[in-house]
């Protein structure tokens, strides 16, 4: 089982989330086993150049000039490649290589619908990115080799974007920290950070990115599906017989206007709970979930996991629990909410808990109604699988 990621002495869990989460970068170093971040450069490529797998290569050609390639990538590509100043980015590792999905346990504070996925990058000597903010939380995990990064706690803005650029690079970079990670080293990052990662010699980095939708793809959203799932207001004339003959808008009209826009915002109830738990898990476009191709009743389940069969989570499938009200549960996944009333809320903890289920945590529920249907249940819609 993966440990947790390790705090210095004066830092523990408490006070990194509240001096450091958010707020500003940490450093840790010695923070996770190396041993538990081995991937080869050589697979990392193969995955590039597969379909549906989402992936980058960057070059440096000169101080402000970068040429950025999308996968899926031609093998021959990698042949052309000069000794220095480029790197290889591969999106989702984790949803396709179930070691790679092991190391989200060693952050298990975090709540899974936050996590985005785990990214892998290898890089020649001097290869990067550039300097650049990003708009989530992000852990880099130093996994081989070594990677100066250089911190920016200017408040940075679009403006401040190299012009004409495929990527998103800061003109100027004032350097705050400068830090060289060891393997096993990981440096926290808050949104709108700025930094900057070079290697030093070939190297490779794991980064847990977080997911967190902005105000406006959040109201967009929510009035999208408002849009879809209720009928629409209209805006009521404010009409007096003494009003005033012209084209003026009287501030009750702009009232009655403010408050017709104010009548779509939602309440935090169990309509608005239902959207957001199935809004913030649903899948990105080529990682959705689709049902076995068999499915299993509750007690063929039973009976193949007293056989020694194993259950953990599909690779693709975020978490989210939720309380909808008073009596009821739900473990919200790919867009859907599956619920539960609150006198089964273990058989909700036994599958969000982490990405393995404890044969032994089954075993101390097996009293419980309802076990076998609800887990079937989630077999037969893909988000639980045999742990093969």
């Amino acid at each position: 089982m993966t440990p947790r990621l390790r705090f210095p002495a004066d830092i523990g869990l408490d006070r990194f989330i509240e001096e450091y989460w958010q707020r500003k970068p940490l450093l840790l170093r010695k923070a996770i086993d190396p041993a538990q971040l081995q991937f080869e450069a050589d697979e990392l490529a193969g995955m590039a150049c597969e379909e549906g797998i989402e992936s980058r290569l960057i070059r440096q050609l000169g101080d402000t000039d970068w040429q950025l390639q999308h996968g899926p990538l031609d093998e021959a590509v990698f042949a052309t490649l000069p000794d220095s100043h480029w790197t290889l980015l591969v999106q989702d590792v984790d949803k396709h290589v179930p070691e790679v999905a092991d190391l989200l346990d060693a952050v298990d504070f975090l709540p899974d619908w936050r996590i985005d996925d785990i990214m892998i990058s290898y890089a020649t000597d001097r290869g990067g990115v550039g300097p650049h903010t990003d708009n989530y939380d992000v852990f880099l995990i130093q996994a081989q080799g070594q990677r100066r990064w250089r911190i920016s706690e200017r408040d940075h803005q679009d403006a401040d974007l190299l012009p004409d650029c495929p990527l998103r690079v800061l003109r100027e970079f004032h350097s705050s920290e400068d830090w060289v990670l060891e393997p096993g080293d990981v440096l926290y990052l808050p949104p709108r950070v700025g930094h900057w990662g070079t290697a030093v010699g070939e190297c490779m980095t794991w980064s847990i990115g977080m997911r967190g939708p902005s105000s406006h793809e959040l109201a967009q959203a929510w009035i999208a599906h408002r849009a879809e799932s209720e009928p629409a207001g209209y805006f009521q004339d404010q009409l007096h017989a003494d009003r005033a003959i012209g084209c003026a808008i009287t501030d009750n009209e702009f009232a009655a206007a403010a408050e017709l826009v104010r009548s779509t915002l939602p309440q935090a109830d169990r309509t608005f709970r239902h959207w957001f738990g199935c809004h913030v898990t649903e899948p990105k476009p080529d990682l959705e979930i689709l049902p076995p191709e068999h499915t299993i009743d509750a007690a063929t389940l039973r009976r193949a996991l007293a056989d020694g069969e194993t259950l953990r989570r599909h690779p693709w499938a975020r978490f989210a629990r939720i309380e909808l009200d008073a009596d009821t549960l739900a473990l919200c996944s790919q867009g859907e909410c599956h619920e539960l009333p609150r006198a089964q809320a273990p058989l909700l903890d036994l599958v969000s808990a982490q990405r393995r289920i404890d044969p032994q945590r089954i075993e101390a529920l097996t009293g419980q109604p309802g076990l076998f249907d609800w887990l079937a249940l989630l077999f037969n819609r893909g988000l639980l699988q045999f742990d093969d």
